[in-house]
């Protein structure tokens, strides 16, 4: 399958965040059933760290499909792990201050981080803005990690409380094995 013209330019927008040397492969659900291409490249912001793009989920809807443009969303994260859900089949609502639940727990289960919430790609800058081609909007969604606390903190509180804790507590947002701010 050829990859088409949009997600040619999904990459090169993710590339260009990263300012490292890409890797492509592809990442299959559980049943390997479907599939969508992830960009890795070791960032050159953030030493040790890599840095990841799904290339063509936004080929799938999420379920938004307003302004008569549909909605879409690419993933990009930053951690030591390489694991990276696979929405497609989950039919998974996806967006800002979204939760994916149990995500890291499915892949993980010793780790602390049980949960993926979806945020700005404040990591890079307004490197990852949204992208508007003819057919669809593609906006950027950063995956960070969250404990099982974090998420009913959330939940009672709102995200702007969590996301307020955050900041005050300066975490490490690539650490799967960070403590709970809870």
């Amino acid at each position: 399958m050829t990859v088409s013209e949009e997600n040619k330019v999904i990459a090169r927008t993710a590339l260009n965040a990263f300012e490292g040397k890409p890797k492509v492969f592809k990442y299959w659900d559980d049943n390997n059933i479907s599939s969508v291409d992830i960009l890795s490249c070791e960032d050159r912001n953030f030493e040790g760290i890599l840095s990841y793009a799904t290339l063509g989920l936004s080929d799938f809807s999420i379920g938004y499909e307003g302004n008569r443009i549909p909605l879409r969303a690419e993933l990009v994260g930053a951690s030591d792990f390489e694991c990276f859900p696979n929405i497609i089949n989950s039919k998974f609502e996806c967006s800002l201050g979204t939760i994916f639940k149990g995500v890291i727990e499915m892949y993980l289960p010793d780790r602390h981080m049980k949960h993926i919430l979806f945020l700005s790609p404040f990591l890079w800058e307004n490197k990852l803005k949204t992208i508007k081609f003819e057919k669809k909007q593609v906006a950027w969604l950063m995956a960070i990690p969250i404990s099982e606390e974090e998420k009913n903190y959330a939940d009672k509180n709102g995200l702007k409380a969590l996301e307020e804790l955050f900041d005050e507590n300066q975490i490490n947002i690539f650490d799967l094995e960070r403590t709970s701010v809870i």
